[in-house]
Order: structure tokens, then sequence, then C-alpha cells
């Protein structure tokens, strides 16, 4: 299950649609959790998706996506990183084993410290998205053909 609600957020976060809200609607616990936690956040715009609501903003000159569930929970941060940032393992493999793909994305999804990088690629009409371990072990999150 908690596989599932990850997978529900970086398909939120890879820019599947989300309605956009007005600040003023955003629940008191969702907004007062996101203060604490996001001191200094500015252009701060949100959304909501079934049972998430994601601030989008920026800190410290990076942009930053925060999940919340209903409650005001924080689930997790997601920000776009530097393909090079990833464990040099990992990038060896994915060089190996898709050489003729284009990496179109790439995020890093931070649970409770517990992070995972995900990534985009692209061959033609075929899209994978692969999940990379802190250690650098890497497997098909989502894919339409290899």
């Amino acid at each position: 299950m908690k596989k599932l609600f990850i997978a529900a957020l970086i398909v939120i976060a890879a820019g599947s649609s989300a309605f956009a809200m007005d600040a003023t609607k955003v629940d008191y616990k969702v907004k007062k959790s996101f203060d604490i936690q996001f001191t200094g956040a500015e252009n701060v715009t949100w959304s909501t998706q079934a049972n998430f609501v994601k601030a989008s903003f920026t800190l410290l000159d990076e942009n930053v996506d925060a999940f919340f569930d209903t409650d005001g929970e924080l689930v997790g941060v997601s920000r776009k990183v530097d393909v090079k940032s990833l464990p040099l393992h990992a990038m060896q493999q994915i060089k190996k084993d898709y050489a003729s793909y284009k990496i179109t994305d790439s995020i890093e999804f931070d649970q409770n410290g517990d992070k995972s990088y995900y990534l985009s690629l692209e061959n033609g009409n075929k899209k994978q998205i692969l999940e990379v371990s802190l250690y650098g072990n890497v497997s098909v999150f989502k894919g339409t053909g290899k």
C-alpha cells in the first residue's frame, strides 16, 4: 500500500493533471503544517487530486513540491535534480540498459528521510519511469516497453 501511495505522488509530481485551488481554500491543517515546515517558501501555488494536496513553491532558489494528506501530514517532498547527482553505479546501469533512451526528467523524492530518485526516459513512443534507490539499485517503476 505504501508503494502505491508513493506511486500516486510521483505521478502527480511528474505533471499529471491536478486541480489548482485558491490558497484561501486550502484546509487549515494543511496550510499550518506547510507554514511550519517550509518557513521562507515563496511563490506558493496549491493543487489537489483525490486524497492529496500539493504545494509547489520556491525555497532557497529551488523549485519544490510538497505533498500532504488530507489531515495535514507531510507525505513527501520532491524536487528536480541533475542526473549527475544519482549514484554512479545506477547511471552506469541505465546507460548500459537504456542506451537508446533519452532522459527527459529526473526528480528526488524524500519521504521522511527515505530518498529515491525517479527518471523519465523516452525512445520514440516507448516510455519508462525508473526508480533509483539511494544505494544505486535501478528498477522499472512504470513503462511501455524496453
